[in-house]
C-alpha cells in the first residue's frame, strides 16, 4: 500500500501507478481548491474594470458634437 504525502494514510497502489501521491480524500480537497482558484480568476477576468469615462457616463454625452445647453435635464425640487 502506498502512503499519502498529505495525511500519511494508506491508499491503493493502483492510484500511485496512475501518478497520484495523495489518497482520494486529500486529492479531492486539493482539486476543489484548484477549481475554486480557477473560477475566481475567470470571474475576475470577466468583471468589467471601471475607469475613465465609464465612471462618469454623462460626460460622454456632453462631449458630442452639436450638444447644446437647451437639452440639459431640469433638476426636480421637492414641492414644485
Amino acid at each position: 500500500m502506498a502512503i499519502c504525502i498529505t495525511c500519511e494514510e494508506d491508499y491503493s497502489d493502483k492510484r500511485l501507478a496512475l501518478g497520484y501521491h495523495t489518497c482520494l480524500i486529500c486529492g479531492e480537497y486539493e482539486a476543489r481548491g484548484i477549481i475554486a482558484a480557477r473560477t475566481h480568476a475567470k470571474l475576475c477576468e470577466m468583471t468589467p474594470y471601471v475607469s475613465g469615462s465609464l465612471t462618469q457616463p454623462d460626460a460622454l454625452f456632453e462631449q458630442r458634437p452639436g450638444n447644446q445647453d437647451k437639452y440639459k435635464a431640469k433638476e426636480f425640487v421637492v414641492g414644485e
